[in-house]
């Protein structure tokens, strides 16, 4: 069994050691420390634990709360962590911390950006396990560090996910798909959900204007701001099966059985893999196999599809198999101009 907790300030050397010079990785080692030291640090302290100037440390402490937005305490010359700020530490088992470093690599993997509260998660892993697994944490870490970072969309999911937690509704400036600039929009987050098709991010969410629930997605918020207006998620909310018949995030819509054919050299794969929960799959003798699904009939579902290229056939319902026709129909004669 272990325990989930920040490192304690003779880690500060250990995690100094991913790169000396990387200031996110300072302060989270700051963090570390003010959170292990309740009572608070003196910047002095704060300065010899982590090898910099006091100078700095002012900076750092300044960028703990207008970057990373952890509320400081100051009494005299002590600095500290608001108490209420962090969650109580979690006992994990090994089995459990491991699912916790799959899922977080899975979400680094599918984001392709630096997350300061992502590598705060797998600074506080590599801090509790055992080798190997810590030398892994620390590659994962120290690759994670090179990946491009998007303080905007830091700074919206953190406005969204305070509003979702406290459950009040939020402004936001939205550009749609297509849009030449963003509109401004009162909304009540419901739930906020990844999507691997598109390596993206969607806030499901009440949204005043239509008086309907929709999906907005994150990367086209240019800015959030949490109102005082309060909101109560209706009990019989459910994100799983609000979007249960959903190919990925788009939801609404009528749903289609939806019978596809694939070929038997992908069979196997076919087989083995969970595409969705209504998936139905039949073996034929010649080998093929063919794969029923009731979804409902969206552009990721087609652009699925299409991804397939001749190793899938669309066998029903008809309009689907003449859209994917037309499509490639129109890619072929792509082609063909410019081969003339």
């Amino acid at each position: 069994m272990v325990t989930i907790v920040p490192i304690t300030s003779n880690s500060c050397e250990r995690i100094g050691a991913l790169s000396k010079t990387d200031r996110t990785a300072r302060l989270l080692k700051i963090e570390h420390l003010l959170y292990q030291n309740p009572k608070g640090l003196t910047v002095e302290e704060i300065a010899n634990f982590c090898g910099v100037t006091k100078r700095t440390t002012y900076r750092d402490l300044k960028a703990l709360e207008d970057v990373l937005k952890i509320p400081i305490w100051q009494e005299g010359i002590r600095r500290g962590i608001v108490e209420g700020h962090f969650l109580p530490p979690i006992r994990f088992t090994v089995p459990e911390a491991l699912n916790v470093f799959l899922a977080a690599r899975l979400m680094l993997n599918y984001a392709r950006r630096y997350d300061p509260n992502m590598a705060s998660i797998f600074t506080k892993l590599n801090s509790i396990v055992s080798a190997p697994l810590r030398e892994d944490i620390q590659k994962t870490l120290e690759w994670m560090q090179r990946q491009p970072r998007n303080d905007k969309y830091l700074q919206v999911l953190a406005t969204l996910a305070e509003a979702w937690v406290s459950r009040r509704s939020v402004s936001i400036a939205y550009r749609a798909l297509g849009a030449k600039k963003a509109a401004e929009r009162i909304i009540e987050p419901y739930f906020i959900e990844p999507a691997a098709i598109g390596h993206a991010s969607y806030v499901i969410a009440y949204y005043h204007r239509t008086k309907s629930l929709r999906i907005f997605k994150i990367e086209r918020i240019e800015s959030a701001e949490i109102t005082s207006e309060t909101y109560v998620i209706p009990s019989d909310f459910n994100a799983s099966a609000y979007l249960s018949s959903s190919w990925g995030i788009e939801a609404g819509g009528e749903v289609k059985t939806i019978r596809l054919k694939f070929v038997p050299e992908v069979s196997r794969l076919m087989e083995e893999t969970i595409w969705h929960p209504s998936q139905v799959v039949e073996k034929q003798r010649d080998g093929s196999l063919i794969m029923t699904l009731k979804v409902t009939d969206t552009y990721e579902l087609l652009s699925w599809i299409l991804g397939w290229g001749e190793k899938m056939e669309v066998l029903e319902p008809p309009e689907i198999r003449e859209a994917i026709i037309e499509t490639a129909e129109a890619v072929r004669q792509m082609y063909m101009k410019k081969r003339k």
